[in-house]
């Protein structure tokens, strides 16, 4: 039987100082605490009998295991009723205190004796996706070594009713109204160029792209329309160029060589600006801000290994995105 372990007092000051009159534990057991909390509460020893599974006789000693420890009387009884006496109101009053606070540290060994484990699919786009692993599966596999991790990386979104997903990384709008979507920052896109290149160039505002080498995202043929801010100005503008790549990354590495111009997601060049690699041209203008949402069925947080994944991304995304 679980024993309760407090400092012993004198019974002289048991009935004048319930404070330290609690205190006076010694070694009851926690079923007698919770026999007597019951019974306080419900009013009677029947009803606190069914409540807690047991015979009637066993809550009754449990009480007077209790009075006679402390050597007061804690209820009153009659033929038709029960009730507390001062003395045991107050002694109440204190153990319900401590039936919480055991209650918690109950659930808290509970909760670290609970292993996260089992597979997690996360759906991305390419670039963003290979970002937020290399942060995010760290971390998780630090907290959670038993997990295994997926991450499904295209352009395309992932149809989020697939049970073989299990949340995913969008960037821009979701308008499936069968998901949960947690916007979590935003992220804009910078024009950059080599050094080599920029140094040739003499742009002053996105109009004076037109006629420049520019490097366009998509898979079809060369040239796009850029659109871009500064503030409260906004511009759109028709650009071509001799290479066109349904990849950043790739765009990127061209951009290094000196192919072109290339309007790039921020979060993939601090690196490569700060060390001189490529530099920001039309620093004042940006692309419009991309949105980034995490989104999931509901319900299915409640999964364990996905609610751990997704605690540790939604800290992982906030450290890497703007608000």
């Amino acid at each position: 039987m679980t024993k309760l372990e407090l400092n012993p007092l004198h019974k002289s000051e048991q009935i004048g100082d319930t404070e330290h009159m609690v205190a006076d534990f010694g070694t009851l057991s926690l079923s007698a605490l919770r026999s007597f909390h019951t019974v306080a509460r419900l009013g009677g020893i029947s009803a606190a009998a069914d409540q807690l599974g047991m015979a009637k006789s066993g809550v009754s000693r449990h009480v007077s295991q209790l009075e006679d420890h402390f050597g007061v009387r804690l209820v009153e009884r009659s033929a038709r009723s029960l009730r507390l006496t001062p003395v045991g109101r107050r002694l109440d009053d204190r153990i319900r205190s401590i039936l919480a606070e055991i209650g918690l540290l109950e659930e808290t060994v509970r909760e670290e004796r609970v292993t996260i484990s089992g597979q997690v699919t996360i759906a991305a786009t390419p670039e963003f996706g290979s970002l937020v692993a290399t942060r995010l599966f760290p971390e998780l596999r630090r907290r959670h070594p038993e997990l295994n991790l997926v991450m499904r990386v295209d352009y395309a979104f992932e149809d989020m009713q697939d049970p073989g997903t299990d949340f995913a990384i969008r960037v821009g709008s979701i308008d499936d109204d069968r998901l949960v979507a947690r916007r979590m920052g935003s992220f804009a896109r910078w024009l950059v160029a080599a050094p080599s290149l920029a140094e040739t160039l003499n742009l002053e505002q996105p109009a004076d792209l037109t006629g420049t080498p520019c490097l366009t995202f998509r898979g079809d043929r060369p040239g796009a329309t850029w659109r871009f801010v500064s503030g409260d100005l906004q511009a759109a503008v028709e650009v071509n160029g001799p290479i066109a790549v349904r990849s950043f990354g790739i765009l990127r590495e061209l951009a290094r060589s000196g192919q072109g111009l290339a309007f790039i997601p921020s979060f993939m060049l601090g690196n490569d600006v700060q060390s001189g690699k490529l530099v920001r041209c039309l620093p004042d203008w940006t692309s419009p801000e991309a949105p980034v949402f995490l989104a999931f069925r509901p319900g299915i947080r409640k999964v364990a290994r996905v609610g751990a994944a997704l605690d540790v991304a939604e800290e992982v995304l906030a450290e890497l995105l703007d608000p």
